[in-house]
């Protein structure tokens, strides 16, 4: 039989693993979820419901003031989020509330335990680079809008974050949302989880607000990526209690500071196999200025744009079945095995400015190169409207969709849309209203398909 929990987290008989709603719904608690400083998450017989239940008696003064802010929460803004908010309040025998979540999901910290005890095999079992990439920006948009609404979440570990089980899927959901507020406010006993409370919170010194949720999106991020706690080098692994805290607190340098090499880790996976250069970047300002410097910490649209942006630049891997960046020699990290160009597109950004065509370092045309870049492998891809790199870029309207068929490259303009394709060999642009399509023998032509109107479009350029 599973453990079973009662309504202050301790395992007990069957005659004590009830709690009961303020509808007089009964509700028998199972497996335990995750354990907080307030409270006790428990799945219960009934599937995709789940409870929380508060540690602390009814008559306790911190159980009260915990069911108020609950009943706060229900009446926030939070429709239309991936947030299990509270739908009913439990009131016997202790505080507590309700919350209901979508089936085939489990908590994120699966995904950190079986890569630790297996490394790199785990990590590619548990979906490998593509996977993480995807729940973190879908983790990082939810985040996003709850930021727009003028809302923090609050407590954000790997063990409130629930994820698709199956590795198909990258459905993101937050629960034991009870600690999400509008404003920041300084508190004695701040709630946070170990190893991932903003240094602020752990020194005690700041509330919840979208920059601690800033920090601790970015302490999982790395985690899920390189395996690695990003401020538990070897001088914190190899020290004593002390010095773990000195380091969560923010008086050490994280394990990659650009300046200090006291704290640097001979664990985790190689970052330029899991990190792009953006990535790589937005981590630094994070950890390094961002560590003690809030305001510096990179928002949660950046890395929502980061993260989309190296979806883009991932290339499938023939040997290991894998994903990795996109790189001048093909080669996986993961196998080293080096991949034919020929089996995927890789296209380059560049904006049409016209308005610009005096400015240094525009080039006659009037093209601006973003450095930005996009890798076509056996799924479809779609061109948006929006910068590539840009918060709004995935959901920008789509310009068209490339596919490789066996048929070859196929170009799909959506309706409406001005697409227009220009070849190396011919300076005139042909505009496309049905989908083209390119013979499946490549003969290294250089193309261009211009994005929009003739005043600023977009521009991507490869070799079919």
């Amino acid at each position: 039989m599973k453990p079973t929990y009662d309504s202050g987290g301790s395992k007990k008989s069957q005659g004590q693993r009830e709690v009961q709603d303020e509808h007089g719904t009964l509700y028998r608690l199972t497996d335990k979820v995750s354990e907080g400083g307030q409270g006790v998450v428990c799945f219960t017989e009934y599937p995709g419901v789940l409870v929380k239940v508060s540690k602390f008696p009814r008559a306790h003064a911190h159980s009260a003031s915990w069911f108020e802010q609950v009943q706060r929460v229900k009446r926030l803004p939070l429709d239309g989020l991936k947030v299990a908010r509270p739908q009913a309040m439990i009131v016997k025998p202790r505080h507590g509330y309700v919350m209901e979540l979508m089936d085939g999901l489990e908590p994120l910290h699966h995904l950190l335990e079986a890569p630790a005890e297996r490394g790199t095999h785990g990590f590619l079992e548990t979906g490998g680079l593509s996977r993480r990439l995807r729940l973190l920006a879908a983790l990082a948009g939810t985040l996003s809008e709850l930021h727009g609404r003028g809302l923090a979440y609050g407590d954000l570990s790997p063990g409130n974050v629930f994820v698709s089980r199956s590795t198909e899927h990258s459905e993101v959901w937050l629960i034991d949302c009870d600690n999400i507020g509008v404003l920041s406010q300084t508190s004695a006993h701040p709630v946070y989880t170990p190893d991932y409370g903003a240094p602020e919170i752990v020194r005690g010194v700041s509330g919840i607000d979208s920059l601690t949720d800033a920090w601790s999106f970015a302490v999982i991020a790395f985690q899920l990526l390189t395996l690695q706690h990003p401020l538990k080098g070897d001088l914190v692994n190899d020290g004593d209690e002390d010095v773990e805290q000195r380091a969560l607190r923010g008086e050490l340098p994280w394990i990659d500071d650009a300046d200090d090499g006291s704290n640097r880790a001979s664990s985790g996976i190689p970052r330029n196999w899991v990190v792009s250069n953006k990535l790589a970047s937005l981590f630094q300002q994070c950890f390094g200025p961002g560590r003690n410097a809030p305001l510096e910490r990179p928002t949660m649209s950046e890395w929502r744009a980061a993260l989309e942006l190296a979806l883009n630049m991932l290339v499938s891997c023939g040997n290991c079945g894998s994903m990795f960046y996109f790189n001048a020699d093909w080669q996986c990290g993961f196998c080293d095995h080096v991949e034919s160009a020929g089996q995927h597109l890789l296209l380059r950004h560049f904006l049409h400015a016209p308005e610009l065509k005096d400015e240094p370092g525009v080039q006659g045309d009037c093209l601006i190169r973003t450095g930005y870049h996009q890798v076509l492998n056996d799924a479809p891809i779609e061109l948006c409207a929006s910068p590539p790199g840009t918060a709004t870029y995935a959901q920008s309207d789509a310009y068209c969709t490339l596919t490789i068929t066996d048929d070859g490259l196929c170009i799909d303009p959506v309706r409406g849309m001005s697409v227009q394709l220009q070849t190396q060999s011919d300076a005139n642009l042909k505009l496309l209203k049905r989908r083209e399509i390119r013979a499946p023998r490549r003969v290294r032509e250089t193309y261009a398909l211009h994005l929009g109107d003739a005043e600023r479009r977009h521009v991507w350029f490869f070799q079919w």
